[in-house]
């Protein structure tokens, strides 16, 4: 069994209630926590459901770190509420886990079909797990671990490089980290993060992250693989070189989302 976190401003009810309801089917299921930070309340029935909802935005970060103390099961998976899966996702994900795992999630464009609307739910297929030494910027869509495998984000980063956070300490903890393969899942993308006013506090996340996890002698020499370029840093000067643009992925041109 294993818990859902979902975080959501509800900018669009029916696909969240879609998702809910393949959820709400998924026989490993245990129970869905949706941490409501558009402080609205949510009228979806289920016995599966437990609706959380803030004083105030807690935003995404901190909307995990509060699920995943939530949570009652020993397997969590954090979701985006802009997504569709296909019948009995999780429970196919979490037969292929073990507990010494890392964390994960999709790492790949050719299984992560990103759109306008869903016209219907992705059909099930085989899932397989690969290893990753490094993440593409859909790697927070969804994401399964092991509680133990979950290292709290700094409260102070409110909307992205959470999933680099996790990354970063499960390699640091020799935890492998996978991607899920076979399986195709549906993404929206961006109902509530593309929201301008919401750039200064994405900037200031990458300040943060940045200076929690880049050492001096990272920043002075290192080479790093990332999922759209290779970076080489040279006495505090980083240069890029570009990967061929993976099928399905819109490469993100400041590189946010690398490993850093």
């Amino acid at each position: 069994m294993l818990s859902i976190v979902i975080p959501t401003l509800q900018k669009n009810k029916e696909i969240l209630y879609n998702l809910i309801d393949s959820l709400d089917t998924d026989k490993s299921v245990g129970e869905i926590l949706i941490i409501d930070n558009s402080l609205k309340g949510i009228d979806y029935i289920s016995q599966k459901v437990r609706v959380i909802t803030p004083s105030e935005n807690l935003y995404v970060n901190p909307s995990w770190n509060l699920g995943v103390k939530e949570a009652k099961y020993d397997i969590v998976a954090l979701f985006n509420d802009d997504i569709s899966v296909s019948e009995d996702f999780c429970t196919n994900v979490i037969s292929k886990m073990i507990p010494n795992m890392g964390i994960v999630g999709f790492n790949s464009g050719d299984y992560m079909e990103v759109c306008d609307k869903f016209s219907e739910q992705p059909q099930k297929s085989i899932i397989e797990l690969e290893p990753i030494k490094y993440m593409d910027k859909y790697f927070g869509v969804a994401m399964f671990f092991f509680k133990s495998a979950y290292a709290p984000i700094p409260n102070d980063m409110k909307i992205v490089y959470g999933d680099n956070w996790l990354i970063y300490n499960c390699q640091n903890n020799k935890r492998i980290c996978y991607r899920i393969n076979g399986q195709k899942i549906l993404h929206i993308g961006s109902l509530s993060s593309s929201n301008p006013k919401l750039k200064p506090i994405c900037k200031n996340d990458s300040k943060i992250y940045k200076k929690l996890t880049m050492t001096f002698k990272k920043r002075m020499m290192s080479f790093e693989n990332c999922w759209d370029c290779y970076k080489l840093r040279l006495f505090g000067l980083t240069f890029k070189i570009r990967k061929h643009k993976e099928k399905g992925v819109n490469h993100d041109k400041t590189g946010n989302f690398c490993t850093l």
